[in-house]
């Protein structure tokens, strides 16, 4: 069996994303929230499945080094890659703090480069690997109030197109996905109280099917690009969106 590494996994798109890989795959489930990565494990393992937790700071070399030398000798080597770990914090530009981008651009750019650093070489040495990158149709659209947050998930689409053009060699897929509003806890998050059911209706109106998406449905985007079903596609964005943004 085939191991599938998902980073920020305790909730939302990675969980249900990791769900969904345990049907065919090894699912190590990582996440800064050791607890949650522990349970949804747990989970998983009752559901007769095969998934190990992992703790990891995407944000920091070490953290990561140190998450793939445990997945090494855990798990064995890691075929495929969903590189899904972010947060959001809204802010003007003119509120936005040093740390604030700092942070955003370190967990959201910073990190999927790490993780990716990390598997890469094992995938050369087999002439065969998948990394899935989470961005977002943000990142082409703009928005005004979450410059840092659109920032990051620009810098994704690029890297995500360097990494195919440079692995492609190598039996090496990178894709990228750009969800529209899903209903996930990230989205309903850092709003103030009362904010919440008209910021939703909101979303909810500009997509042209009428309805946020469900973070089971970005899973399935992310099983097929994963997946050999998708063995001609690399460096592609892919907008599970509801037509919100088209092209």
């Amino acid at each position: 069996m085939e191991n599938v590494l998902v980073t920020g996994a305790a909730s939302g798109i990675g969980q249900a994303a990791a769900r969904r890989l345990a049907r065919r795959m090894h699912v190590i489930v990582a996440d800064r929230n050791a607890d949650g990565a522990a349970a949804l494990a747990g989970e998983l393992r009752r559901a007769g499945h095969a998934a190990t937790p992992v703790e990891v700071d995407v944000s920091r070399g070490e953290s990561v080094r140190r998450m793939a030398t445990e997945i090494e000798a855990k798990v064995g080597p890691v075929h495929a890659l969903f590189n899904n770990a972010g947060f959001n914090r809204r802010g003007r530009v003119e509120a936005i703090t040093e740390d604030d981008w700092d942070a955003m651009m370190a967990t959201h750019v910073k990190g999927m480069y790490l993780c990716a650093q990390a598997v890469l070489p094992q995938m050369c040495a087999r002439g065969a690997g998948a990394i899935v990158n989470t961005s977002s149709d943000f990142a082409v659209m703009g928005v005004a109030g979450i410059a840092a947050y659109t920032s990051a998930k620009t810098a994704i689409y690029s890297l995500t197109k360097s990494l195919a053009l440079e692995f492609a060699p190598h039996g090496i897929r990178v894709n990228a996905i750009g969800p529209g509003p899903i209903d996930t806890p990230l989205l309903r998050s850092g709003r103030a109280p009362g904010e919440e059911a008209a910021a939703l209706e909101q979303q909810r109106q500009r997509i042209p099917m009428g309805r946020l998406g469900k973070p089971e449905e970005v899973a399935a985007v992310v099983d097929f690009l994963l997946d050999r079903r998708s063995s001609y596609i690399t460096g592609q964005i892919v907008h599970p969106n509801g037509g919100a943004l088209s092209w």
